[in-house]
C-alpha cells in the first residue's frame, strides 16, 4: 500500500501528529510517521539518503508534509525563524525532487505562534488557549526565561495539565485550521 508520509522533528511532535490525526479521523494505517530528530536535518539531502525516504518515494510513499518548528530567529542558526525555515525547506524539496528525478506531492507546515511567527509546537498550543490560561501559561514561561532554559515545550505542556486540569488541544481552533487542511490533504 503506497501511504502518506509525515517527516516531524522528535518524539513529542510525533505524539501531537498521533493524537491530531485520531481527531480528524484520519486512518492511521494509510500515514506513517518519521522523526529526522532535528531541525536541521531537514535540511540535508543526506539525511533523506540515508533514512532510506528517497529510495522509498513513489513505491512506498506518494506524498510527503515535512512539519517543524519555527524557533527564534534570534538564535543565528541558519534556519531559525519563520522565513529562513521556509526559504530553506523550498529548496531542499527542490534538490529532493531533483535527487529522485520526477514531482510528486510535498507540502510543509511551519509550527509556531501564528501571530509571531515564532516558537514551536508549545507556541502554536499556547496560541489557542483561552485567554486567562493563556496569560497564566505565559507569565510562567516569561517567569523562567531568565534561566535560560531553552526546552520550555515540557513546562508548558506539564504545566498546562496539572494547573487546569482539562484537555490542552482545542483542534478546533482557527488556529489549527492551515494545519488541519494540509493533513487532511495527504489522504
Amino acid at each position: 500500500m503506497v501511504k502518506s508520509l509525515i517527516l516531524c522533528e522528535g518524539g513529542d511532535d510525533e505524539a501531537f501528529l498521533n493524537i491530531f490525526l485520531k481527531s480528524l479521523n484520519i486512518d492511521k494505517r494509510k500515514v506513517d510517521i518519521k522523526k529526522l530528530s532535528s531541525k536541521s536535518n531537514f535540511f540535508k539531502l543526506k539525511i533523506y539518503q540515508d533514512e532510506n525516504i528517497l529510495a522509498k518515494i513513489d513505491s512506498q510513499y506518494n506524498k510527503i508534509i515535512f512539519i517543524f518548528d519555527s524557533d527564534y530567529i534570534e538564535s543565528g542558526q541558519t534556519n531559525n525563524g519563520f522565513d529562513k525555515s521556509r526559504i530553506s525547506i523550498e529548496q531542499m524539496i527542490i534538490e529532493i525532487k531533483e535527487s529522485v528525478g520526477f514531482d510528486f506531492y510535498t507540502d510543509y507546515y511551519i509550527v509556531c505562534d501564528p501571530i509571531t511567527r515564532d516558537g514551536n509546537l508549545e507556541h502554536l498550543i499556547l496560541s489557542t488557549l483561552d485567554k486567562d490560561p493563556k496569560k497564566c501559561m505565559k507569565d510562567l514561561l516569561d517567569c523562567i526565561k531568565p534561566y535560560h532554559t531553552d526546552s520550555n515545550k515540557k513546562i508548558l505542556i506539564t504545566g498546562y495539565k496539572t494547573i487546569f486540569k482539562e484537555p490542552l488541544y482545542n483542534f478546533s481552533h482557527q488556529n489549527f485550521k492551515l494545519l488541519k487542511q494540509k493533513l487532511q490533504n495527504l489522504i
